[in-house]
C-alpha cells in the first residue's frame, strides 16, 4: 500500500515497490496501537458548533496529508509509532488526524485479511466519527462503513458465501429513499452548490453559443433530474430578436423513473408556453444505457442537435464495449455539440487502497466546500445529502469490484484521450461562457474559496487547489 501513498509527497527509499513488510510489521500489533483518548464533550455528536480556538485549524486535506505523512514515517521506521511530530492543532482536528490515522492503517489490514483487527479499528473510528461532525469526521465515518462492508464482501468471497446484492447505481442510484425525498435534496444540492450553477450555466451558454441561432433545435438529455438547466436556455430564447426566433425547441429526456420524466415535461411545457416558446418534449423511459439506440432520438431534418451528458459516461466504464457503443449512437445522430460533465477524479484503479487515496483527497475538498456553504452541520438536508450523493458513491468505489463497481471516475486527460480515439473533436468554451462562469462565483455567497481553472479547452471548477468537475466540449460536425 506504500506506493499509493506518493500521493502524500513522501518518499520512502527503503521499500520496493509492492513490498509488503508494513503488513508484517502490524501483524499482531493492532490490540497494542494507542487509539485516542477522548474528551466525551468534544465527541462528534455533541459537538456545538462552536471550532475550537487552542491550534490551527487546518483543512481536511491537509489532515489527510499529515496522516498520510505520519504513517509512512512509522512505515519507514519499521513500526506503528508515529514520531513525526505534528504542528498544534485544534482539538477537533486533533481528533480528525488519529481517525484519519485508523482508516489508513484498516486499509492495510484488509489487504492483508487481518479482517478482525481491521474491524476493531473500525468499529473505534466510526464510533468516533459522525454525520454531523467537522468535515473530516464526517469523511472518516463514510469512509469506515466503506470499508467494514468491503471486508464483508472479501470474507464472503474467500467463504464461498453468496453476496449481498451491490447497490447499482447505473439503475438503482436512489434505492431506499421515496421519490420526494430524493428530488427535495436533490434541488437543495442544486441551489446551494456553486460547483452544480456553474457547471449548468457554462454548459447552456456554450449550447447557446453553438446552436442558439437555429430555426429548430433538438436537445438530448441523457439525465434529465428536474429539467431546471432548460429553464436558462428558454429565457434565453425568448429574448432573441424576430430575425432569429425560434420556430421549435425540441427535447428528448432520456431517464428511468417515468414519473420524475413527466415531471420535468410539465413543467418545461409550462415554462415555454408563458415565454411563448413552441416546444415539445418527449420522454424515454430506459431501464440502462444498454437499451440506448439511435432511432428512440427521431432526428428530423434541419434540427440543430445538441447532447448534454451531465455525469452519465464515467457509469458505464465498467463495461468499455458498452461506453463505445453508446459515443458511437450519439456520433451517428451529428450533433454540433455535446457537453459532457465528469467528477474530476482518478477512482478507476484496479487497486483498493489507489482508489482509497483518490476519495479521501477528493471527497476531503468537497466535505470542507459543504461546511463554507452549508455551515449548519445539523442540518438534516446535508446529511441526507452527503449521505445519498457522497456515502454511497464512497461505498460503491471502495468496497464493490467487478461490474458491481460503477462508480469509476476518470480526468480529463483521460476522456479527452478516449474522444479524440473515437473522433470527436473538442472545442473552446467562448468568452462570454467563462465571463459568466467567473463572475457566478464572484457574486456567488461564500464564494470565494471556489476556483475555475482550464485544462486545454475544458472547464474546471474546485475547491481551492482540489479540481472537483470537469466541463468539456465535444462535436463530430
Amino acid at each position: 500500500m506504500a506506493e499509493s501513498f506518493a500521493l502524500f509527497g513522501y518518499k520512502n527509499t527503503q521499500c520496493s515497490m509492492g513490498d509488503q513488510t508494513v503488513l508484517n510489521i502490524m501483524s499482531g500489533q493492532v490490540d497494542e496501537f494507542p487509539l485516542p483518548q477522548y474528551d466525551v464533550s468534544m465527541m462528534p455528536s455533541k459537538f456545538n458548533g462552536e471550532m475550537p480556538t487552542d491550534g490551527k485549524i487546518f483543512s481536511s486535506e491537509e489532515i489527510i496529508k499529515l496522516a498520510g505523512t505520519r504513517y509512512i514515517g512509522a512505515y519507514a521506521n519499521g513500526g506503528l509509532e508515529f514520531n513525526i511530530v505534528t504542528p498544534p492543532m485544534a482539538m477537533e482536528d486533533q481528533h480528525g488526524l488519529e481517525l484519519a490515522q485508523l482508516i489508513l492503517i484498516s486499509a492495510d489490514l484488509i489487504t492483508s485479511k487481518k479482517y478482525d483487527q481491521a474491524s476493531r479499528l473500525l468499529t473505534q473510528c466510526r464510533n468516533y466519527s459522525s454525520q454531523w461532525g467537522s468535515p473530516i469526521q464526517r469523511l472518516c465515518y463514510y469512509v469506515s462503513a466503506a470499508l467494514e462492508e468491503r471486508i464483508e464482501r472479501q470474507a464472503c468471497e474467500e467463504l464461498t458465501k453468496p453476496l449481498k446484492p451491490a447497490l447499482n447505481f447505473a439503475n438503482n442510484f436512489n434505492s431506499g429513499y421515496n421519490r420526494k425525498e430524493f428530488n427535495q435534496v436533490l434541488a437543495f444540492y442544486n441551489s446551494v452548490l456553486p460547483y452544480v450553477k456553474l457547471v449548468t450555466l457554462t454548459s447552456v451558454q456554450a449550447i447557446l453559443d453553438t446552436v442558439g441561432n437555429s430555426s429548430k433545435i433538438h436537445v438530448i438529455d441523457l439525465e434529465i433530474g428536474n429539467g431546471c438547466q432548460w429553464s436558462v436556455l428558454m429565457q434565453s430564447l425568448a429574448l432573441r430578436s424576430s430575425s432569429y426566433s425560434i420556430k421549435l425547441l425540441r427535447i428528448t429526456a432520456l431517464g428511468m423513473d417515468s414519473d420524475d420524466l413527466k415531471d420535468s415535461g410539465r413543467r418545461l411545457h409550462e415554462l415555454a408556453h408563458s415565454l411563448g416558446i413552441p416546444f415539445s418534449y418527449r420522454m424515454v423511459q430506459i431501464k440502462s444505457m444498454e437499451e440506448i439506440h439511435e432511432g428512440m432520438f427521431n432526428i428530423k431534418p434541419g434540427e440543430a442537435v445538441a447532447v448534454f451528458a451531465p455525469t452519465v459516461f464515467h457509469r458505464l466504464l465498467y463495461n468499455w464495449s458498452l461506453l463505445e457503443r453508446v459515443i458511437d449512437v450519439i456520433k451517428r445522430l451529428r450533433p454540433r455539440i455535446m457537453v459532457n460533465i465528469e467528477v474530476e477524479v482518478d477512482s478507476n484503479s484496479p487497486y483498493f487502497e489507489k482508489r482509497l487515496v483518490d476519495v479521501l483527497f477528493h471527497s476531503s475538498a468537497c466535505f470542507d466546500s459543504h461546511d463554507v456553504i452549508m455551515p449548519d452541520r445539523r442540518d438534516p438536508r446535508r446529511v441526507k445529502y452527503e449521505e445519498i450523493f457522497c456515502g454511497r458513491q464512497i461505498t460503491n468505489t471502495i468496497a464493490c469490484e467487478g461490474t458491481e463497481r460503477r462508480v469509476r471516475h476518470v480526468k480529463i486527460d483521460v476522456w479527452r484521450c478516449f474522444f479524440k480515439h473515437k473522433g470527436l473533436r473538442e472545442m473552446s468554451f467562448s468568452y462570454q461562457a467563462w465571463y459568466q462562469a467567473r463572475l457566478l462565483l464572484k457574486e456567488f455567497p461564500n464564494g470565494e474559496g471556489f476556483s475555475v481553472e482550464a485544462n486545454g479547452d475544458a472547464l474546471i471548477t474546485g475547491w481551492k487547489t482540489t479540481p472537483v468537475v470537469a466541463v468539456s466540449l465535444w462535436t463530430c460536425v
